[in-house]
């Protein structure tokens, strides 16, 4: 199946503006599953807020009346995946079906949004507590629009990932780069930032959502660009021209790096 998904993905990934990036990740899983609100949710443990980013048409509701982390937790579809683990896309009738009923705190939350119990989930990062895409149709959803979810479910987690670490990147220079630094894509970006935290080429493909080998043929680039010859060179680049934040205290990255691949 050949939808919106996929003829997105290299519009994502040359984006450097992370709103427009995850707007065109949202469209497209609308137009795809013929839904019509789009939500990715965030909650981490110890936060009684959840971060929530809502996509498409329909009600928006005030800052006040947007649901916490508590009553995250209570949705059938995050009991679900905390009671099985679950990271397949899940309708919420089927997280009902399996013993996760909808409660009234539940119900009334959805009354308060103005939307309807008509909902899928796409877990986007299932190490976290809960990271995840809702979609959200006026009228049951059915296993036709569920099959974009289900056949790109990798594919949309990693572009996920992707828009996500650019987020944090944006958060942690917030800077532009230095006038002479050279001029890297979204995607050589995400990996120069992935390297710099010491992931390997198969730590990276697994967050990005590509083989080991793509990841390669990314930091092949970097090094040209940069000048560099290894992995611990090219992040002393980046720290150098802004590309990557300076390390506290005027420390390197541990020599150990250049080894990992």
């Amino acid at each position: 199946m050949r939808g919106r998904i996929t003829d997105v993905v290299a519009d994502i990934l040359d984006e450097h503006d992370v709103a427009t990036a995850r707007a065109l990740l949202a469209e497209a899983m609308l137009a795809d599953t013929d839904t019509e609100m789009a939500t990715r949710v965030s909650v981490r443990a110890g936060r009684p807020d959840a971060l929530l980013r809502i996509h498409g048409h329909g009600f928006r509701p005030a800052a006040e009346q947007l649901p916490r982390a508590a009553d995250i937790r209570g949705h059938p579809l995050y009991r679900y995946r905390a009671r099985t683990g679950d990271t397949r896309p899940t309708r919420l009738e089927d997280a009902v079906r399996a013993g996760c009923h909808l409660g009234e705190a539940t119900r009334r939350v959805f009354e308060t949004l103005r939307i309807s119990a008509h909902q899928v989930e796409l877990t986007a990062s299932p190490g976290r507590e809960y990271d995840g895409w809702t979609l959200i149709a006026p009228s049951p959803i059915g296993r036709l629009q569920m099959r974009p979810l289900e056949e790109h479910a990798r594919l949309l987690r990693g572009l996920d990932s992707h828009i996500e670490l650019l987020a944090r990147m944006r958060a942690l220079a917030p800077i532009a780069p230095d006038a002479g630094a050279p001029v890297l894509t979204p995607r050589e970006q995400t990996v120069l930032h992935l390297m710099h935290t010491g992931c390997t080429a198969a730590a990276i493909g697994s967050r990005l959502g590509v083989s080991p080998r793509t990841v390669h043929k990314h930091q092949e680039n970097l090094y040209r660009k940069l000048g560099a010859c290894d992995r611990l060179g090219a992040v002393l680049v980046g720290q150098r021209t802004g590309l990557l934040p300076s390390p506290v205290g005027g420390e390197e990255p541990d020599a150990g790096w250049a080894g990992r691949v």
